[in-house]
């Protein structure tokens, strides 16, 4: 051990990198902890680590999540595998294009509490008696020094364990962000959450491991084609399943970091992905997790601004106020009235545009208010908007409106004003989700053209053949939909 720490000593001064010995044979294994985060504390944290054992000697890649080629060496001995402090990882830079050389240390956990008078220190797992799983109580440092502890990253908790070739359900990845298709830059995207855990929280064989990425309209729900970039960096083959460590560094990125889709996504009502693991000579997979983006139509009343028809709509251009809107302009969908009133006291009027990215008609909006109601026995759920552009100043009267442009309450009249400072606010749909009082319905003297849904009175679905006192969405002549209690014999 004293041999290896001086050995380790030299390559932090020389800073040369720990290279293994040729034809090491490195299996995967997989990285748990808890990950420093200066605004959460701490975040789960997941890493796919490769090791390989010669003699008493053990090699690590992977330890350092920036430069994720880089080695460290230790000895194992008696059950614990030490790794020496101040092995040298290679240089790093920070958002400000500092570099810094990067080394492995370890340190005490009270880091996290506060402490700054620590030192480098190694670090000893201790290994199960199957040798599968390694657990130590250090701190794992990407560290900037060499006598003190100023890092890049630090993980406590730190479990390393082993994957098995057996048969596994994979843990159903998420979404962390979704980036709808944008005209102006042609592509959309999505980023996962995947660790790649089973559902059981057990290390899988990254490649073994894949994603579909999935699209709903309408409830037909149908994979997500990726064009990934081939060898020859000019021709683009569409892939459904995605492996999990493939990257083509420009559509795809590896362990479902980011992925780019060219098909324009104003019609999907929710986006999706399903892992599949291909263990133990078994195909498993896990559930579809889905991202709302917007409800379907038999849900929700929509003001398509787009769909608007640019021969019959006059809208405005750069010579023609033809769109202006200087009076309260009235629009109604269903059982939704959509009142927009004119911009005051600014230089441009609210108006219909026609957005040259898009060659279709916006709703752009320099100020005023947009009013929404429906009739005494129902009340407003969920309105979607969908922006070119939103100004973050925009003020409701009620509910609460996220970051995805989402309002989410339950008003019979909702007002948005609109802020007049830029940008301006660019809507391209909104789709309005009511909610009908089931308990003051009665039969009414239209007839429906079609029967969508049946309940009971307590607001549960059932099937439409069946018997009772009942209340049936149903979809009218023109185009409505409303909630009919019947009794059926």
């Amino acid at each position: 051990m004293m041999t290896m720490m001086l050995a380790v000593a030299s390559w932090a001064q020389t800073g040369e990198v720990v290279t293994p010995p040729a034809g090491l044979q490195a299996e995967e294994w997989l990285l748990t902890a808890q990950r420093y985060d200066p605004t959460q504390y701490t975040v789960d944290a997941v890493q796919t680590l490769y090791i390989g054992v010669d003699g008493q000697d053990v090699y690590v890649k992977g330890l350092n999540l920036y430069l994720p080629e880089a080695w460290v060496k230790g000895s194992i001995v008696n059950g614990q595998a030490t790794f020496a402090a101040n092995q040298y990882y290679g240089p790093l830079a920070d958002d400000e294009g500092t570099s810094y050389d990067t080394y492995f240390a370890g340190c005490d956990a009270s880091w996290f509490d506060g402490v700054s008078t620590l030192t480098p220190a190694d670090v000893t797992f201790t290994i199960n008696e199957a040798g599968d799983r390694w657990t130590t109580t250090s701190v794992l440092v990407v560290n900037t020094l060499t006598d003190g502890i100023a890092g890049f990253d630090f993980l406590k908790d730190v479990v390393l364990a082993k994957p098995h070739d057996v048969a596994a359900t994979p843990k159903a990845p998420t979404i962390a962000y979704y980036m709808p298709y944008d005209n102006e830059e042609g592509y959309g995207g999505i980023s996962l959450n995947f660790p790649p855990v089973d559902v059981d929280g057990n290390p899988l064989m990254t490649s073994k491991l894949s994603y579909i990425i999935y699209k709903d309209v309408e409830r037909l729900c149908s994979p997500i084609m990726i064009p990934a970039l081939q060898e020859d960096g000019e021709t683009f083959v569409d892939m459904m399943e995605i492996p999990y460590n493939f990257t083509d560094g420009y559509n795809i990125e590896a362990h479902g970091l980011a992925a780019y889709f060219y098909e324009p996504s104003n019609t999907f009502n929710a986006i999706g992905v399903k892992a599949i693991y291909r263990g133990g000579d078994e195909v498993r997979l896990s559930d579809i997790t889905w991202l709302n983006l917007m409800p379907y139509a038999d849900e929700s009343t929509v003001f398509d601004f787009n769909a608007l028809d640019k021969d019959t709509t006059p809208y405005s251009t750069s010579s023609s106020g033809a769109g202006d809107i200087t009076s309260d302009k009235v629009l109604k969908q269903g059982d939704v009235t959509l009142t927009v009133s004119p911009c005051e006291g600014g230089n441009t009027p609210n108006r219909y545009w026609l957005d040259y990215n898009l060659q279709a008609i916006q709703l752009r909006l320099y100020g005023g208010k947009l009013t929404f109601e429906v009739p005494a026995n129902s009340t407003i759920e969920k309105m979607y908007f969908f922006a070119g552009d939103w100004n973050d100043y925009n003020e409701f009267d009620s509910g609460e409106f996220s970051d995805d442009l989402v309002w989410t309450g339950s008003a019979q009249k909702v007002v948005l004003t609109i802020d007049n400072s830029k940008p301006n606010t660019k809507l391209n749909k909104i789709a309005v989700v009511v909610k009908e009082d089931l308990t003051g319905i009665s039969t009414v003297n239209e007839v429906p053209v079609e029967t969508m849904r049946t309940f009971d009175l307590l607001g549960r679905e059932v099937r439409n053949t069946v018997k009772g006192l009942v209340v049936e969405q149903v979809r009218m002549a023109d185009g409505r939909m409303k909630m009919i209690k019947r009794m059926r014999k």
